[in-house]
């Protein structure tokens, strides 16, 4: 049986009511571009990861970035 990985960053997104431009702009990317990275067929950079965990630490205190990204 295959595993299912939750995607936490989408689920935080529509969590949070947010669209794939919005995010798009906080890391300052193309929406196309982010919607690859959400998707994982794109990886984030090490700088994008760190915006996104220190974005939604906001409300998701117990936040790291193994537990956001790994």
């Amino acid at each position: 049986m295959k595993e299912v990985k939750i995607n936490k960053i989408q689920a935080y997104r529509k969590t949070l009511d947010l669209t794939q431009k919005e995010m798009s702009k906080l890391l300052n990317i193309s929406e196309v571009m982010y919607s690859r990275k959400e998707r994982r067929l794109t990886p984030f950079t090490d700088t994008e990861k760190v915006k996104l965990l220190n974005y939604f630490k906001k409300y998701f205190k117990e936040e790291t970035i193994d537990s956001l990204f790994f």
